[in-house]
């Protein structure tokens, strides 16, 4: 069983893990609707917030792996689980507060590849666009990245 000090300060981390995540996704909520508007500065405002929750993010990661080191344990869902079950089993809390982080990821990575489709559309539509005008100007061969001939 882990001690209480310790099961403490890791619930104490996993709550701050949570906050963290929990405002990453409101900035990428929050992007997605300045994408879908077409709000450019306010994209550039929210992709600096979003770096700095991404590296606070990362920290956090980088404490509790070291901490699942220290208990002998790989980083591996289906064996935190495991131990979580078996170390905390008078502390359930830990185990619901473990699986809602796991929840808020899975909805962050969501919402993540939801705005990457939505900048690879824009970009999409931006390269239709300069080929459009590239042809009206009478350059009327233009070519991909691989030297393809397109338009």
């Amino acid at each position: 069983m882990i001690s209480s000090g310790h099961l403490t300060g890791f619930m104490n981390e996993l709550k701050t893990e949570k906050n963290v995540l929990c405002a990453f996704i409101e900035i990428l909520k929050k992007e997605e609707h300045a994408l879908i508007d077409g709000k450019i500065d306010e994209i550039d405002y929210l992709t600096s917030d979003k770096s700095r929750l991404i590296e606070e993010l990362i920290q956090l990661d980088d404490k509790r792996s070291e901490y699942m080191k220290q208990q002998g344990l790989s980083f591996e869902k289906n064996i935190v689980n495991a131990w979580l079950t078996e170390q905390c089993a008078d502390q359930p809390d830990v185990k619901v507060l473990w699986d809602e982080l796991l929840r808020l990821a899975q909805t962050a990575q969501q919402l993540n590849h939801t705005n990457g489709l939505i900048i690879s559309n824009h970009l999409q539509h931006n390269q239709r666009a300069f080929a459009a005008l590239h042809c009206a100007a009478g350059n009327v061969s233009l070519y991909g990245p691989r030297g393809q001939t397109y338009l």
